[in-house]
């Protein structure tokens, strides 16, 4: 159970704990616990009961804020997954936003349309300034290679922000649907593209290739897994904080300072956790470069000699692990989705000699 980890976790456990889960938490306990000791729902708010008073009163209440934050975080922890989906922009259960979800596609369709033509021109700058006639001052030779590192820059930054982006696949081939949201699009790009390079399905092999990986590599990418739960978390966590001081401070306009600061860290709490997703989509990609053959030798298939073979055997091996066969047979799906392919299975060492 989640809160046995908490009390019996080591620092790299706890270290999760507290950044992912009771951190954020604590920005919306305290501070509503702040508004109600101002009484901010119940008129103008009086800020001076918030300077200590009564030693043994306040550790009461700080001690019962720390308890309700654990409670709180215990009991949203098993909904990290669906909080990170609402972000990504997985809104079919709600009308209202069903009904905006088609709108901020069509955003991002445009907005990737957009970043495609800007490289393109910059492209096109960059070949007139390299086909400019080579006899000029050297001054203009400054001013033209100046110019050309500010465009290739640019260009540089337009090619980072449409990578975020799953990749368009060729004419005639299904394309990859856009979400509404960057973080949802930048995670696609991510599920979408690393074992598909191989023929594999990312999203139903991913759990079997994670146990397989190296210490470090698996550390790293749980790293990067932290920040981007820690980010989404602290962005709904200000959000929540941006709607209480709405309903709280609303007849206070020398306090609207506070729900204007909340919606700014809410919007940097969502572009952190987008370059989260970025850097562990990379680390994803790069699981599947290093350790796609380890998934292989621990189901004891036979590695592939050619870069075609390997693709025919991972794409069977997906159609495996999805488990659609052509018939929706699940009974003997092995059978069906491998045929006569043979297994490879390690000899056992021979044992020790036994003195006589």
């Amino acid at each position: 159970m989640w809160i046995a980890s908490l009390l019996t976790s080591g620092a790299a456990s706890f270290g999760r704990i507290l950044i992912v889960g009771l951190l954020p938490n604590a920005v919306t306990v305290v501070f509503v616990w702040l508004l109600l000791r101002a009484q901010s729902f119940a008129g103008s708010s009086d800020w001076r009961p918030l300077i200590p008073a009564d030693l043994r009163t306040d550790i009461v209440q700080v001690l019962l804020a720390l308890l309700v934050i654990t409670l709180l975080t215990v009991l949203v922890q098993p909904f990290q997954v669906r909080m990170i989906r609402l972000l990504e922009g997985y809104w079919e259960g709600w009308w209202l936003t069903a009904q905006l979800a088609p709108v901020l596609v069509e955003y991002q369709t445009r907005k990737t349309e957009a970043l495609a033509a800007r490289i393109n021109r910059l492209e096109d700058e960059l070949d007139r300034l390299e086909s400019r006639p080579r006899a000029e001052t050297l001054q203009e030779q400054r001013r033209r290679q100046r110019i050309a590192s500010r465009v290739v820059s640019a260009q540089r930054r337009a090619m980072a922000k449409l990578e975020r982006y799953p990749r368009k696949k060729e004419s005639g081939q299904a394309q990859i649907p856009l979400l509404p949201t960057a973080l949802g699009n930048a995670l696609r790009a991510g599920e979408t593209s690393a074992g598909e390079r191989y023929g594999l399905n990312t999203l139903s092999s991913w759990p079997r290739l994670y146990p397989l990986l190296s210490d470090k590599l698996s550390s790293v990418q749980a790293s990067a897994r932290d920040s981007l739960d820690a980010a989404a978390n602290f962005c709904i966590n200000f959000f929540l904080v941006f709607v209480i001081a709405v309903v709280a401070l609303a007849d206070e306009p020398k306090a609207y300072w506070i729900p204007a600061l909340a919606l700014v860290l809410c919007c940097m709490s969502y572009v952190g956790a987008v370059a989260a997703a970025v850097t562990f989509t990379t680390y994803i990609r790069v699981a599947y470069d290093l350790h796609r053959f380890d998934l292989l030798k621990a189901m004891h298939h036979k590695l592939p000699d050619t870069a075609s073979a390997e693709y025919d055997q991972f794409a069977q091996l997906s159609e495996f692990f999805r488990g659609d066969s052509v018939d929706g047979i699940i009974d003997g799906l092995a059978m069906y989705t491998f045929g006569s392919r043979g297994y490879e299975h390690p000899r056992e060492s021979p044992g020790p000699t036994p003195s006589p």
